[in-house]
């Protein structure tokens, strides 16, 4: 269990970098842009348009991936805190990811089939649409297995309640 912790927080050094080299490669190129624009040079910088695209949607799946991890994605808790504790936000919490992943698993579906009819390619630099459309499904894998994570934690608090002497209140005592 360890070694999968290891791994998992190497994983998420390695996310976090590539999006902060996606955030930083978007600004220069697109400073890099404003300053041309502005000056008197005549370079031709069409291609940027499909860089920073490519380099975008990379960056908002995997910042995705990232915030999954640590389930900090945009969710509606409103219930789940004023009720903390009870057994029924357990059986919801468990609901809620299980809609997820669903979801993600529709998703990506999807994604690897517009991934695999992808057949053209840019238009500057004749690059395959297979790179950027294929952020979609990596990331929904990744996804995917921090919720069957969630779900197995989820699991396991819903099943620790009913344990006899797993009482809520005790165990900080």
């Amino acid at each position: 269990m360890k070694a999968l912790k290891k791994i998992d927080d190497i994983f998420d050094k390695i996310m976090r970098w590539f999006v902060i080299g996606l955030c930083v490669g978007i600004g220069v190129i697109l400073f890099v842009r404003v300053v041309i624009r502005f000056t008197p040079m005549h370079v031709s910088i069409s291609w940027t348009d499909e860089v920073v695209e490519w380099m975008m949607a990379w960056m908002i799946f995997t910042s995705a991936t990232i915030l999954v991890r640590y389930g900090e994605h945009f969710r509606v808790d409103l219930i789940q805190t004023k009720f903390k504790g009870k057994k029924w936000v357990d059986v919801l919490n468990v609901l809620i990811t299980l809609m997820s992943i669903g979801f993600f698993g529709v998703l990506l579906y999807y994604s690897s089939l517009l991934v695999a009819g992808a057949t053209w390619f840019s238009p500057i630099l004749k690059v395959s649409t297979r790179l950027p459309y294929l952020s979609i499904p990596v990331n929904c894998v990744f996804i995917l297995l921090y919720l069957i994570r969630d779900l197995i934690t989820g699991f396991g608090e819903l099943f620790k309640r009913n344990r006899p002497g797993s009482d809520v209140h005790h165990e900080a005592a």
